[in-house]
């Protein structure tokens, strides 16, 4: 076997390595992650002081420097790239799609410039500016012949990164989204408490599961006293800011962990209390009728004073034998509420869930 005989298989060889770039690289692969990897192929194939990566920006059509190394060159890379796009070289070895071996231009000159586009069929993705100490005549055709294949490689699985990337923030963006109209969905515009629809859903789900598990739970049917005076006397933008706060004073007395809040409608609000007796229940309902008494809420000036009358009632899941329905449990604290407000207002009455 010549020597020519020998150099062509040990090229072939080389081109067969470099196009099995691919297999060096898990999926789904970071930008980071592959660079590292051309990175280290580059290096086996032409000496290297500096290398940068320039990726499009799918916004702006910009090349943007995403990777350099070592990063101490960064800056001096950033102005060999300004340079180049000036003189026209940059976007000529893009056009041609094809490697270049160009000089420098900018502060370092006189080195030698590899440009190594990564375009597949379909895209541009950026260029990749290797700077090598070696004069342009000791870099072989050969060394170029397979740094185009490697760049090729490279922008396959580059291209199928980017494309994972991009379809994973869309993903997550439509998750955040989708979570963001559950969330509006379950929420009263006003107080930013549950609704009525998510009561309608999480209550039944509350008391089967403090069946099915033997454990109490309670509920709270509030009221706020003579609300509608504070409408037609302050006015409605007064009235919507006490509900807010009446909200925000009750929210920052319970478990979030496990208790909610729900708008039932106008100034009434349902309380749950899952895993909670109805004593303990009636206890927490004082501390908070006691709470809203003593607070004044502050309106352009004003004090403006309020009460709530409380209803409730529960059942201990290791005494329940048949199945209760939230529309039950819901007519007895109603019940309950309106001995509340019969026997004065700004009390609690309560009495246990008789089914």
């Amino acid at each position: 076997m010549n020597e020519n005989q020998s150099a062509l298989i040990q090229l072939v060889d080389k081109i067969e390595q470099l196009g099995q770039f691919q297999d060096k690289i898990e999926f789904p692969a970071s930008v980071q992650q592959i660079w590292e990897a051309f990175l280290n192929d580059v290096r086996n194939l032409i000496e290297v002081e500096g290398c940068a990566l320039f990726l499009v920006d799918e916004v702006t059509q910009e090349f943007g420097l995403s990777c350099v190394e070592p990063p101490s060159v960064r800056a001096a890379c950033q102005e060999e790239s300004d340079a180049q796009i000036e003189c026209g070289i940059f976007p000529w070895v893009l056009k041609r799609r094809q490697p270049a071996l160009i000089p420098a231009l900018g502060p370092v000159r006189g080195r030698t410039l590899v440009m190594l586009p990564l375009v597949t069929v379909k895209r541009t993705l950026g260029m990749v500016m290797v700077i090598s100490p070696l004069h342009e005549s000791l870099v072989t055709q050969e060394n170029m012949r397979l740094l185009a294949v490697l760049a090729k490689q490279c922008s396959l699985v580059m291209e199928n990164a980017l494309l994972y990337e991009g379809l994973k923030k869309k993903n997550e963006s439509l998750e955040k989204a989708n979570k963001q109209i559950r969330y509006l969905a379950q929420r009263d515009p006003l107080t930013r408490c549950f609704n009525r629809g998510y009561m309608n859903e999480q209550l039944p789900r509350d008391i089967r599961r403090a069946l099915r598990y033997r454990r109490a739970l309670s509920v709270a049917l509030c009221d706020l006293d003579h609300f509608k005076a504070i409408n037609d006397t302050q006015g409605h933008q007064c009235g919507d800011q006490v509900l807010r706060d009446f909200v925000k004073t009750v929210s920052a007395l319970i478990r979030t962990d496990s208790d909610w809040l729900a708008r039932y409608g106008g100034e009434e609000f349902l309380l749950v209390l899952p895993e909670t007796s109805l004593e303990n229940a009636q206890r927490l309902a004082e501390r908070l009728r006691q709470q809203i008494a003593r607070r004044t809420f502050d309106w352009h000036g004003e004090q403006v004073c309020i009460t709530a009358s409380f209803g409730l009632t529960g059942f201990d899941g290791e005494r329940v034998t048949e199945k209760i329905a939230a529309d039950a449990l819901l007519r007895c604290v109603d019940e309950n509420l309106y001995r509340a407000k019969k026997e004065g207002r700004n009390r609690v009455f309560s009495g246990a869930f008789a089914g």
